[in-house]
């Protein structure tokens, strides 16, 4: 009998992101981070299975002026519900929780140690000048697209 399969965090999914030191800031006057945000959206799939769901979650820097940056794209997840239709069994706040176990996991995992580094190397590779302290206050906003909302 195959061994059970199981979620799990990937912990080097990210380290060509965000491996070597953090890069130095590179403008002064930049705008500073005030959110940060992940997004839940639908994953369109081919199949006709309506015991499971497919996910993807993108991350933001909301920053003062208003702009959204990306930070990471490409997270997914998937929820079943065995012997139901998971569309009739899944909550938003079962969505959110499920969400949280993506996002969260994949920071501490990289470093328990400094686990908001990660995020601080990715925005300042995107020119958002920012450090862990800085990042580890800011609000983390989970939100779920329209589509999910509808989907629901």
């Amino acid at each position: 009998m195959p061994p059970a399969k199981r979620w799990s965090t990937h912990p080097r999914r990210y380290a060509l992101a965000t491996a070597g030191p953090i890069p130095p800031d590179r403008r002064s006057d930049a705008p500073h981070p005030v959110a940060i945000t992940a997004e839940c959206d639908l994953v369109r799939s081919a199949s006709t299975s309506a015991d499971c769901q497919s996910f993807a979650v993108r991350e933001f820097l909301l920053l003062e002026d208003g702009n959204r940056v990306p930070l990471r794209e490409g997270l997914e997840f998937t929820i079943g519900a065995p012997c139901s239709d998971v569309h009739e069994a899944l909550s938003a706040d079962e969505l959110l929780r499920a969400m949280r176990g993506v996002v969260l996991p994949e920071l501490s995992a990289i470093d328990p140690e400094h686990p908001w580094d990660c995020l601080v190397r990715l925005a300042r590779r995107r020119r958002v000048q920012t450090c862990a302290e800085e990042i580890a206050q800011l609000p983390y906003e989970l939100v779920l697209s329209e589509a999910v909302k509808n989907w629901l």
